[in-house]
């Protein structure tokens, strides 16, 4: 017998559930404007718990689950928390609480960046600034009731949360990815017409045999090569390039046909309510501005944010083709007198058709001062790939040598450790 999904579906029961865990949090003697963590499960579960809190006013944290106690103190200890729930199952055995009207403009979610190149830091939203990402975003792909949105991206990142409230608005059912399945088997059988993949995840779907996959795929969270783009397009899959971040609550551009310069995609004009320009002096530094731009870090928050955000990001602008991301401005570092983008090299590493994921970090040098040194997931031959990069990139470019990616590196590697480690022990 096939395996059934999870879903979540019904949305009166699921009302009823976060009205338990509303009374709960308020009998716990929660007040409003409290800070509350909640371990992000990816579970129904949690999205009750998380408009519960809601309900009550409360500020949410998500947390990553399955961190050691240790790390969650660190990530945890620069919030006045007044409760940290990491299994709040015991919340739903409350009588029902009133419904109660959402404060939208109040501080109402605290969440963690990504933290690719630098420690993650607290981004605080409104509810405000959630739902008008959501529901652009949703009007965008044309998400309806009925659909299926596939939820493959952690619940404590902005993308998966974003998941969560576009099925919502626009009434569709979410599916719980079912990670013990294989690759498409975890499509196919939640039958989804939506879902939010990274380029390894792409690229590890092309890897499988499926006939075909009706699946729109919004695609984001790192830099995508144009020759796994067009195998996917030949394979017949419907794919939305998305480029976000956590400070927008998620995507700012969003395009279903993105044009090819040079191996860089270009993405048209910003979402509505959004706009974005590139910073006059210095690098091309892309800044953002919007609807859904987010209150500031930390909470108390540090510094409000009120108009152009810098993304870190740079960029290129075409009045034909829109703006393109071109690589981190954070990331670059000068080996010899020459400015390297790390962003460049691992471009055209996943150019070559045997790389599935690539990440280049600076090896500190005492006569260059730094050198490229990549680590890459591939079942190609390394001398064979560095003999493909000759003849890409001059010479200062070239890693100096091509490692494996560590296993324990997630889908959006954690560059500031990978730099770390390389620094510590590479001989």
């Amino acid at each position: 017998m096939a395996r059934r999904p999870c879903l979540l579906r019904n949305y009166p029961h699921w009302d009823r559930m976060a009205a338990r865990a509303a009374n709960a949090l308020g009998e716990s003697g929660c007040q409003s404007g409290d800070l509350i963590a909640i371990t992000a499960h990816p579970n129904w579960q949690t999205i009750c718990l998380l408009f519960a809190a809601w309900r009550r006013s409360l500020i949410a944290v998500l947390i990553p689950p399955h961190l050691p106690k240790i790390a969650e103190h660190n990530l945890l200890s620069t919030l006045p928390l007044r409760l940290i729930i990491n299994d709040g199952s015991h919340l739903f055995a409350n009588p029902d609480d009133e419904p109660g009207e959402l404060d939208l403009s109040s501080p109402a979610l605290v969440i963690p960046t990504s933290g690719s190149s630098g420690p993650p830091k607290w981004a605080a939203f409104t509810l405000s600034q959630l739902f008008e990402s959501a529901e652009t975003v949703s009007h965008a792909l044309s998400i309806q009731p009925g659909d299926r949105y596939l939820l493959s991206l952690p619940l404590h990142h902005v993308g998966g949360l974003g998941v969560v409230l576009r099925s919502l608005i626009s009434q569709a059912t979410i599916v719980f990815d079912d990670k013990s399945l294989p690759y498409p088997d975890r499509i196919l059988t939640a039958r989804a017409t939506f879902g939010s993949l990274v380029p390894t995840q792409l690229y590890r779907l092309l890897q499988t045999d499926f006939d075909s996959i009706s699946t729109r795929f919004i695609i984001g969270g790192a830099g995508m090569p144009q020759s796994l783009y067009e195998k996917a397009i030949a394979r017949g899959l419907d794919l939305w390039f998305s480029y976000g971040m956590t400070e927008m609550a998620s995507c700012v551009f969003l395009t279903s046909n993105p044009v090819w310069r040079q191996q860089i995609p270009f993405l048209g004009s910003p979402l509505p309510g959004r706009e974005a320009k590139l910073l006059d002096k210095g690098p091309n530094e892309i800044l953002v501005r919007g609807a859904p731009l987010f209150l500031g870090y930390g909470y108390p928050i540090d510094h409000p944010i009120n108009d152009w955000f810098a993304t870190r990001d740079v960029g290129i602008y075409s009045p034909e083709f829109g703006f393109a991301v071109t690589g981190r401005k954070d990331l670059q570092f000068i080996c010899g007198g020459e400015n390297i983008q790390p962003e460049e090299i691992e471009c055209a590493l996943l150019s070559h058709p045997l790389v599935e994921q690539a990440v280049v970090v600076p090896l500190h040098d005492a006569e260059f001062g730094a050198k490229p040194m990549a680590m890459i997931q591939s079942s190609a031959a390394k001398s064979e790939i560095l003999s493909y990069l000759s003849s890409r990139l001059p010479k200062h470019k070239i890693p100096i040598e091509l490692l494996d990616l560590p296993s324990s590196a997630n889908l959006k590697p954690d560059r500031r450790q990978l730099t770390e480690d390389i620094n510590k022990n590479y001989h």
